[in-house]
C-alpha cells in the first residue's frame, strides 16, 4: 500500500512525533486523522490545525496538500483594489510614497502635504518678494521663449505682441 500525498505531507509536517502526538497537538482524535488518510486526503480544516499545531502557516499547508494555488494568495487585483479605496486610503497611500522634500516644497510637515500650499512670489530680487505683481520685464530672463518663432506663432494667430 503506498502512501497518499497528503500521508507525506503529514509524516514531513510532523517530522519524529507520531500520529498520537500530532492528534493531542491538533485536539482532534486520532480516529478521525487516521480516517481521513484512509480515503487519501486530509480535510482543509484538519491541514490548518496540523499546521497551527506545528508553527507552519496554514496558507503554505493549503498549499502543499494543493488546496489553493499559491497565486491565489497574492491578494486582489491591483485595478480591484484601487476601485474599491477610498479616496482617503488613497492619499494616505500616496502620502507614505512621497518625497519628503515634496512635503517640504508643498508646505507639509514631515507627515503631511498641506491640502492648499501656500505659494509665493519667486523672485532673485529681495525686494520684488513683497507679492506685488508688476508689469512684465522684458530684460529679466525668464523661462518663456521669446524667440522671432514663438512671436510670428503668436502674429499668425492674431495675437498682439507686448513691445
Amino acid at each position: 500500500m503506498s502512501k497518499t500525498a497528503h500521508e507525506e505531507w503529514l509524516l514531513e509536517l510532523i517530522g519524529t512525533d507520531s500520529m498520537r502526538t500530532a492528534a493531542q497537538k491538533t485536539q482532534y482524535a486520532q480516529t478521525t486523522i487516521s480516517r481521513q488518510l484512509s480515503r487519501g486526503n486530509l480535510s482543509p480544516e484538519m491541514v490548518i490545525a496540523l499546521c497551527r499545531a506545528y508553527d507552519r502557516s496554514p496558507v503554505q499547508g493549503l498549499i502543499e496538500t494543493e488546496y489553493i494555488n499559491d497565486y491565489e494568495v497574492q491578494g486582489p487585483d491591483v485595478a480591484i483594489a484601487l476601485e474599491k479605496a477610498t479616496n482617503q486610503q488613497l492619499l494616505d497611500e500616496i502620502m507614505k510614497r512621497s518625497d519628503p522634500q515634496a512635503r517640504y516644497l508643498f508646505g507639509g510637515d514631515e507627515d503631511t502635504i498641506g491640502l492648499s500650499p501656500q505659494l509665493s512670489v519667486v523672485s532673485d530680487a529681495d525686494d520684488m518678494n513683497d507679492g506685488t505683481v508688476r508689469p512684465f520685464d522684458y530684460g529679466i530672463p525668464h523661462a518663456a521663449d521669446s524667440s522671432i518663432d514663438e512671436d510670428a506663432e503668436r502674429e499668425s494667430r492674431g495675437e498682439d505682441l507686448i513691445d
